[in-house]
């Protein structure tokens, strides 16, 4: 029974973990070209099923700048915080941890929130872009500037690098 709980437990991660995927896309081809909910769903897996390698690049990129961008913010607010304290309350306050650490749960929800919006921001310019290049064939007609063309494409480079020699090392 136990068994039977967890794998169940397991299998209904995975399921919300697709959903919230396919929901965040369908939001950000709704907001692109105006499609209803459920056939923007479907043209937001597709567009990142025929450039999987391209978007997951990018996205790990994204991730590790989320990331460190949480982790600076949270640091920097609560050492600035502590000091704060130290030099304008240290005569007042017995222990300055206690106040510190609120600091930085405070810090960190508002890290989170900051980059789940600069997230979002990052994917509907990856999907934008996508979305141009297959719009466009021809290069001169597209929306986005050759700069940011080279910058995806010479992650996408990296990430496949980086890829094959992890598949060599495992080997």
């Amino acid at each position: 029974v136990v068994v039977l709980l967890s794998v169940l437990k397991c299998l209904l991660w995975c399921v919300e973990k697709c959903l919230k995927f396919i929901n965040k896309q369908a939001y950000i081809q709704t907001a692109i070209f105006g499609y209803s909910f459920c056939k923007a769903s479907r043209m937001g897996f597709f567009l990142i099923l025929r450039n999987v390698l391209r978007i997951s690049a990018v996205s790990v990129v994204s991730q590790i700048v989320l990331f460190i961008g949480k982790v600076f913010i949270t640091v920097a607010s609560t050492v600035g915080g502590y000091y704060y304290l130290d030099i304008h309350f240290g005569d007042e306050l017995n222990f300055l941890m206690v106040p510190t650490l609120l600091i930085a749960i405070v810090a960190y929800a508002v890290s989170e929130m900051f980059n789940e919006v600069f997230g979002m921001a990052i994917s509907t310019i990856l999907q934008c872009f996508v979305a141009d290049e297959e719009l466009f064939e021809d290069a001169e007609e597209r929306f986005a500037p050759g700069s940011l063309a080279g910058a995806i494409d010479s992650t996408q480079q990296k990430y496949k690098k980086k890829k094959k020699q992890v598949g060599v090392e495992a080997s």
